[in-house]
This record gives C-alpha cells, sequence and structure tokens, in this order.
C-alpha cells in the first residue's frame, strides 16, 4: 500500500478512536452492558474489578489477562483499552500491547505496512511516537529506548515526534532521520515500507521488566548548555535539586503546597523550580516568605524550548516531582529522581512496587492512603539517599 493511502486509513482509524468513537460508546452503552451481562463476562469483570479495588494485584493480573483473551475474541474494543490500560499498570507490557494492537485492529481493520516484528533488515520503517492527540511529550519520551532498538533491526528509521523533542531524540540517536510532525508526515510515510507506534515497540521490545531495564538508553541533553546552567546555578556548592509541583490536570491527586515545606526547609541543598506556567503565588507558599529557597530561572520554558528543559533537568543533581512531563523527562534522562504519585487505578505508573523498569534512576512514592505528611516525609528520605550517592 502507498504511504499516503496507509497515512489515510491510518487517520481514519484515529479518528474512530478518538471522539467519535465516545460519542458511539455513550450512546450505545446500555446495549454493550446487556451483551456483557448476558454471558459469564459480567461477573468475571465484577470479580476483576472488586480486586482492583482491594489493590490485590496478585489476583487481579490472571484475571485481567483472562479477559483479555474474551475480549479478542469476541472484538469488544471498550474492555481491550480497560484491560491494556491495566496490564500495564500491572507490569503485564507484552500482554498489555498485544490488546492494544488487537483494539486498533477491530476498529479501523488490519493495514498494510504494520511492523509486528518481522525481519526489516532491507527495509525503511517509520516509527511514530505521536500518534494520536492522546500521546503527547511523556508517551514519546517513555518508550525512547525502543527506538535504538528499531534502528539496529531496519535499513533505515525514520522517527516522528513532536517539534519540541526533535534535538534531544536526534542527538541520542544520531543514526535515526527524526522529523517533528506536522506538514511533512505524509511524505515520511511515503517513504517508509513499513510503520510502527508505540503499541508496536511495546509488543516488540518492552515484553518484560527486565528486558527494558537491560535496554534502557539514557536520552542526551545539550552538554554545553548542561554546563551553562551547572555553573550559574551551583555557586555555592550545595547540590542542585529540581522540584515540580503542579498540574494542570485537575484529576491528578496531588500534596498540597504547605506539604512541601518540610524538603523545602533542607538549608544545604540548593532547590530549583522545574515547574511550568505562572508559578509565583505557588512560590510565595512553598518558600514561606523565603524566595532565595527556591530559584527560579524565567529563562527556561519548558512550554517553548523542550531542548532547554531537558539541559536544565539534566544540570540537577536530583529531581523531586509530582507525575508529570518532567518527570518522564528526568527518568529518560538518567537523573537520580523520586516521584511523587497519587492513589488510584488511573495513573500510568506501576501499581506495586517502588520502581519502573523505564527510569531505572528513579524512585517512586505512591500515596498508598498515607497522609501527605508521611508521604512527603518518604520522599525527602529517598531524596537524601539519592543525593549521597551521586
Amino acid at each position: 500500500m502507498a504511504g499516503s493511502q496507509l497515512l489515510r486509513r491510518f487517520r481514519r482509524g484515529v479518528a474512530l478512536a478518538g471522539y467519535n468513537y465516545k460519542v458511539w460508546f455513550r450512546r450505545h452503552r446500555r446495549q454493550l452492558f446487556l451483551r456483557w451481562r448476558d454471558g459469564d463476562i459480567a461477573d468475571q469483570m465484577a470479580d476483576y474489578r472488586r480486586s482492583i479495588e482491594a489493590r490485590d494485584w496478585s489476583a487481579a493480573l490472571p484475571k485481567a489477562l483472562a479477559l483479555g483473551s474474551i475480549a479478542k475474541s469476541r472484538g469488544e474494543v471498550h474492555l481491550l483499552d480497560e484491560l491494556s490500560k491495566a496490564l500495564m499498570r500491572m507490569g503485564a507490557y507484552g500482554p498489555a500491547a498485544e490488546l492494544k494492537i488487537a483494539r486498533r485492529h477491530i476498529v479501523e481493520g488490519r493495514v498494510d505496512g504494520e511492523w509486528l516484528g518481522q525481519d526489516i533488515s532491507g527495509q525503511v520503517l517509520l516509527v511514530d511516537l505521536m500518534e494520536t492527540e492522546k500521546q503527547g511529550l511523556a508517551t514519546a519520551i517513555h518508550h525512547a529506548s525502543s527506538v535504538g532498538r528499531a534502528l539496529a533491526r531496519a535499513a533505515r528509521l525514520i522517527v516522528l515526534v513532536e517539534h519540541r523533542l526533535v534535538p534531544l531524540f536526534q542527538r541520542t540517536f544520531p543514526a535515526a532521520d527524526v522529523r517533528a510532525v506536522g506538514p511533512g508526515t505524509e511524505a515520511a510515510y511515503g517513504e517508509a515500507q513499513l510503520f510502527a507506534g508505540v503499541q508496536h515497540l511495546t509488543a516488540v521490545f518492552e515484553t518484560d521488566e527486565t528486558t527494558i531495564r537491560e535496554h534502557f538508553v539514557p536520552l542526551k541533553p545539550d552538554p554545553a548548555r548542561v554546563a551553562d546552567l551547572r555553573a550559574r546555578y551551583r555557586k555555592d556548592g550545595r547540590p542542585l535539586v529540581g522540584v515540580a509541583w503542579g498540574s494542570s490536570n485537575p484529576g491528578k491527586d496531588l500534596p498540597p503546597l504547605a506539604a512541601w515545606r518540610g524538603l523545602l526547609g533542607r538549608q544545604d541543598l540548593q532547590f530549583v523550580s522545574l515547574q511550568y506556567g505562572r508559578i509565583e503565588p505557588d512560590l510565595k507558599i512553598l518558600t514561606d516568605g523565603d524566595p532565595a529557597r527556591i530559584l527560579h530561572d524565567v529563562l527556561v520554558d519548558q512550554l517553548v524550548d523542550m531542548d532547554l528543559f531537558a539541559a536544565q533537568v539534566a544540570a540537577m543533581d536530583a529531581v523531586v516531582t509530582i507525575s508529570n512531563t518532567g518527570a518522564h523527562l528526568a527518568g529518560a534522562l538518567g537523573i537520580p529522581s523520586v516521584f511523587i504519585l497519587g492513589d488510584g487505578f488511573k495513573r500510568s505508573w506501576p501499581v506495586e512496587g517502588d520502581r519502573t523498569p523505564y527510569y531505572p534512576s528513579a524512585v517512586l512514592v505512591s500515596k498508598r492512603e498515607r497522609p501527605w505528611a508521611a508521604v512527603m516525609e518518604d520522599a525527602q528520605n529517598h531524596m537524601g539517599s539519592l543525593i549521597s550517592a551521586t
């Protein structure tokens, strides 16, 4: 199939999987429910969700795997979507990706040129890390290490990313043809013989924790910019700790600003804001009247220059942040980091343990229904250990 035809079919599938699909599901959810109720799948789903609510992951995982097989055989798109996300959070990365691919095939049909791991040693592969609007910078960063593995398989590799990530990916994978998603996207698809999205990379390369961890490749920031920022920030020799505390997503469970004061009270550390947006009101609360406690570099704006922001993050000795793009970037750069995570099964991080194979240098501090004061104390202790180890 020609590249332009492939791209048109791909876009139609994205449209069906996006807003239009949501409208369709709202209109037909009762019929779907009746279909599930007629068989044993409703009982199995209820049992599975009870395990999720109880946070009994050892029981929930095999139930999710079994339900995923049923959803594939019945073509239940909504269940495939829910279960693929659940399996990803429970560490079943390969099966989760297979369900995502199955969902895509049901929604849009199979597309010629889809790479599923076959030999491509003499072919041009296009890896699209921005295949839907919902997959933003964090998704591309999260799966960046697999770009290097795909590069080793293909005769030539084209990588599509958001324009702000192009310099970072070019520097990390100089043998790849890294391009920005936009007006040239159709031409890029036309040059390729095969394409892969994030779910394809996961199905081929990210099947288990050990494999993901062993093939981690840190992103490479601009060394000159890193050196310049580090020299400007670390004038008195104190370790630099980057912090970010807020999100534009109202659904996130976040510690209140006052809960950060204990951590930010460390006088032996120089804190640097990695927070985006207009943060001056927050800084007044966080610093408790001592503005020098957090360095705010107004010349760095991650919404404009992500490569400069990456250099700022890389200049840190450690990072403490909530779940956001900066967290993914710190982890992908290999910076010792503490990620503060709220409760809820909707979050994208592992549900068990304090590590993620995608970012070996990061420690996850989950709320787990504790008071935020206890969570922040835990984060501070981990931060101290990370700094001592550097």
